[in-house]
């Protein structure tokens, strides 16, 4: 599997890490269990006499240095170019690059320049906060070189940094950093791209300072103009963070956020036990203790729950456990009402019934029933809220309801997702994000929209559907594998896998290139994955048989019955 990442700005705001061009690379897991390089590499400066090209060729070479620093990559500018270079205003990620003299000539003056042209595949770019911007044309890029004192400088860097695919797969990761949601009774993370390694926990606090991208979050950390130095690391593990603003003067529910929003972003950080977080005038502290555990803040994030699996077979409804099918108790278990696709919580049952016209709500002892209508219903999804979230699709526009643990259901504005034709979604574990599937252009994209919620912890609508651009094609069956992943079913040359992504669209693993158990080519239609968070899974295929991929273990055909409504669910 393969880990797509890109480099965070704010880390470079010290510099820029990379690898050699070439040589061996030695690996270790990372914090994450993926490989990462773990070698260093000082660049050298620039040589005496060396040619227009060569200046440029070592300047991008100087930018690949790790640990991070873009000391070296200034040698190669004049001195006024050093002073304004703005190395930490984004990353370009590139291939292929292409080094050639465009043009030498003489000034007015007698002063000779070179124009040197770099031409190069552009593979990602980050803004300064290090969350991935959509790439533009592959343009050629000009230097202009001056001679100071005898010899070839750049005169005009780009803003940010340029680095190499093999460096930013190499060294950096993707990383949540947290924001809470309108009422700021939930932690919400965002993706950032950050280099792994001493400079992380600056990156992921000085990332989270520079604020959220969305409309809908909210934080309570100071700007990064108030982050004093580095964020740095003593021999037990407690990371002390250093703001120039007073905290004395917050409140205690403002003190309370800003230490849950720093603690959930450092954790992060391999081997960190606890944070200090200092103002100008006081520390925060929990409780008596000056130290904020790794662990602290529980209550803000996801709720934390047993995942099981269940379908409808036989016309009953089942728990699937790991290769063993069970009856589900109550009368479900038994008459299971002909359903298509099901819903489990920990106090309910929702079935769509045949027709998708009609879905049906009971106590998980039958108890209580309760019925809605709609057209073309889909898979429905129980919330951490215990709501019941219910899409189809009236009159060829897309609607999307809520049912509480009352009997009345209530619309909730779609916005722009209404002119989507959904075919399946799933709500985040923290309820902050809907994840689906809709069709476009003739085939299906993942989409994944905010949950607005008013003070009153609400919910008022649904943001703008925002593209999650996989590269992975027709994908289906899109679930949540963590608060910022995705995991969902595409089409492979080996037929239909199993994917993982991030909600930016990077970092893409599975398929059939992935390492990972391959899928007979079933032309797989429904998945559940990582219910025990084991690395289990199941799908059922166009014949709607049920296969089994157990821990380690290769898949395999588990029940050639039919079976419908593969669910994961409380």
């Amino acid at each position: 599997m393969r880990w797509v990442a890109v480099a965070l700005t704010a880390v470079l705001v010290s510099g820029c890490a990379g690898i050699p061009s070439s040589g061996p690379v030695q690996r270790v897991a990372d914090d994450r269990g993926k490989p990462q390089s773990t070698v260093r590499y000082a660049p050298v400066g620039p040589a005496r006499g060396a040619s227009p090209q060569q200046i440029v060729r070592g300047y991008l070479d100087a930018m690949l240095a790790y640990p991070v620093s873009t000391g070296t990559a200034a040698a190669y500018l004049t001195p006024e170019a050093a002073d304004t270079w703005k190395s930490a205003n984004g990353v370009t990620v590139y291939a292929e690059p292409r080094v050639s003299l465009a043009r030498s000539t003489l000034s007015d003056g007698d002063e000779q320049t070179s124009v040197v042209e770099l031409r190069s595949t552009t593979v990602e770019r980050l803004d300064r906060q290090g969350r991935t911007v959509r790439a533009g044309q592959d343009e050629p890029r000009s230097y202009i070189l001056a001679k100071v004192r005898g010899q070839w400088r750049i005169t005009n860097p780009q803003a940010g940094v340029m680095v190499t695919r093999s460096y930013y797969t190499d060294y950096f990761r993707a990383f949540p950093i947290y924001f809470f949601d309108a009422p700021g009774q939930r932690l919400v993370p965002e993706v950032v791209h950050l280099a792994v390694g001493d400079q992380l926990p600056t990156g992921l606090v000085t990332s989270l300072a520079l604020g959220t991208s969305s409309g809908t979050l909210r934080t309570y950390v100071p700007r990064a103009s108030a982050l004093q130095s580095s964020v740095s690391v003593n021999d037990q593990g407690i990371a002390d963070v250093q703001f120039s603003n007073s905290l004395a003067r917050l409140a205690e529910d403002q003190r309370n956020h800003l230490a849950a929003q720093i603690v959930w972003t450092l954790r992060a950080v391999p081997g960190l036990a606890g944070v200090r977080i200092f103002g100008d005038d006081a520390i925060l502290r929990a409780g008596d203790d000056r130290v904020q555990s790794i662990g602290a803040w529980g209550e803000f994030g996801p709720l934390a729950v047993d995942r099981h699996t269940y379908a409808v077979v036989g016309n009953r409804l089942v728990e699937v456990d790991g290769g063993t099918l069970k009856r589900v108790s109550g009368p479900w278990g038994t008459d299971a009402l002909e359903a298509v696709d099901v819903a489990v919580s920990g106090a309910a049952i929702a079935a769509v019934l045949p027709g998708r016209s009609r879905v049906r709500i009971t106590d998980r002892d039958g108890k209580s029933p309760r019925s809605h209508d709609g057209e073309g219903l889909i898979a429905p999804r129980w919330d951490e809220d215990g709501q019941l979230w219910l899409v189809d699709r009236p009159d060829g526009v897309t609607r999307v309801r809520l049912v509480p643990s009352g009997d009345k259901a209530r619309a909730v504005p779609a916005g722009r997702l209404s002119g989507l034709t959904v075919r399946s979604f799933d709500v985040s574990p923290d309820g902050g994000r809907v994840a689906l599937e809709a069709d476009r252009r003739g085939s299906t994209a993942l989409y994944v929209c905010d949950v607005l919620r008013d003070g009153k912890n609400r919910v008022t609508g649904l943001g703008a559907p925002q593209l999650v651009d996989t590269g992975v094609p027709a994908p289906h069956s899109v679930s949540w594998a963590s608060t910022t992943r995705l995991v969902f079913l595409g089409s492979t040359e080996a037929g239909v896998q199993v994917h993982e992504a991030a909600i930016d669209g990077t970092d893409v693993e599975g398929g059939a290139t992935g390492g990972g158990p391959l899928l007979p080519d079933v032309r797989a239609t429904h998945l559940v994955a990582d219910a025990g968070a084991d690395g289990s899974a199941w799908v059922t295929d166009s014949r709607k048989r049920l296969w089994y991929l157990a821990p380690g273990r290769s898949w395999r055909l588990l029940d050639d019955r039919a079976f419908s409504g593969l669910t994961s669910g409380d």
